[in-house]
């Protein structure tokens, strides 16, 4: 990308941009545990039913657990759950660690995705990277939809990192689906559409 002129703010996505995303991974595991209709849940970008409630804060990691077991008629472990969404992680290459390291010394760089506190909860242990960082320390600010209650990509969520005092004309956003870039150009960020597989260093290259 290289021109990078007037931006002073990243705002990435989680997962497919910092964490590579194995949805079949997920789907696996939950129908392991007995969700055997989990495809009418997850979606590529955004999850429907009581997935969506846990994402957008409507209903609490509890609360979840309660539903699905109710759902399913099966007494399925809250470990097992977490299992389930635990499966969505593909990894993180080491170098992005190093990339936003680097990038923080010229960027404020922010997080703004759609997860739960399942996942989160991972990326706040001392497992998320070999060194006992966690995701806190390579951002400055993190939107996370249960805890703004709204999802990518909803004007709301935009409007959560704005509110905030980020000016989106000074702002980068990295997301690997294209209805939140084009939610997010209509408040006038600059965007970046992210495939997991390509080496993100490349767009920060002079």
């Amino acid at each position: 990308m290289g021109n990078l002129t007037g931006i002073k703010n990243l705002l990435f996505d989680f997962g497919g941009v910092i964490v590579d995303i194995n949805k079949e991974g997920a789907i696996k595991r939950f129908k392991e545990i007995g969700v055997d209709n989990i495809e009418e849940y997850l979606g590529e970008f955004r999850q429907k039913g009581i997935f969506l409630g846990i994402e957008e804060g409507t209903i609490t990691r509890q609360e979840f657990y309660d539903e699905l077991r109710k759902m399913t008629g099966k007494n399925i472990s809250d470990k097992d759950i977490d299992s389930g969404w635990l499966g969505f992680l593909g990894g993180i290459p080491e170098y992005r660690f190093q990339l936003l390291r680097d990038l923080r010394k010229d960027y404020n760089l922010y997080l703004l995705s759609n997860t739960n506190p399942i996942i989160m909860e991972w990326a706040h242990s001392d497992t998320f990277t070999t060194t006992g960082e966690t995701l806190s320390d390579f951002f400055d600010e993190t939107f996370m939809s249960y805890k703004i209650g709204h999802t990518k990509p909803s004007k709301e969520s935009f409007e959560a990192v704005i509110a905030a005092g980020i000016n989106p004309e000074e702002t980068l956003f990295l997301d690997d689906g294209q209805s939140n870039l084009d939610a997010a150009e209509k408040f006038g960020f600059k965007t970046y559409l992210v495939d997991q597989t390509q080496d993100l260093r490349k767009v920060f290259e002079k």
